[in-house]
C-alpha cells in the first residue's frame, strides 16, 4: 500500500464506502466495478490493469474493445485466411464484449 495508510482503509470500511470504477462510454456502454477499500488501495497503485485483472481482462482484450468501438465480431475464418469482419453485437459492455466477440457467427455465416 504504498503512499496509503492503514487509518485510510480503516476510515473507508468505516464510512461503508463503496468504490466504483466506470470505463467505457461513448459508443461502448459503460462497464462498471465494484472496489472494496483495499481495493481502490491497489487500484489507486497499479492502476486501471489492476481492474481489469479482477474482471479476468487482458490489457490487450481491453485495448481491442476500445479499438472496435464495443462491436463484437464474427467468429468464421474466411477463404483468403482473414477473420470475418461483421459484427454479432454492437455498443457491448465489456463483460458482454469478451463473450460475444469471435465466439459467435454473424447472420451471414449461421447466426
Amino acid at each position: 500500500m504504498s503512499g496509503y495508510d492503514l487509518k485510510t482503509v480503516q476510515a473507508m470500511r468505516n464510512a461503508d464506502l463503496i468504490a466504483e470504477v466506470r470505463f467505457g462510454g461513448g459508443f461502448c456502454a459503460q462497464t462498471r466495478v465494484e472496489l472494496t477499500p483495499e481495493q481502490v488501495i491497489e487500484y489507486l497503485d497499479k492502476g486501471l490493469n489492476y481492474v481489469l485483472g479482477l474482471q479476468g481482462i487482458d490489457p490487450n482484450e481491453f485495448e481491442e474493445w476500445q479499438q472496435t468501438d464495443g462491436r463484437a465480431l464474427c467468429m468464421e475464418t474466411l477463404k483468403n485466411g482473414k477473420l470475418c469482419g461483421n459484427q454479432v453485437a454492437s455498443q457491448c459492455s465489456l463483460d458482454d464484449w469478451k463473450l460475444l466477440h469471435r465466439n459467435e457467427y454473424c447472420s451471414t455465416h449461421g447466426g
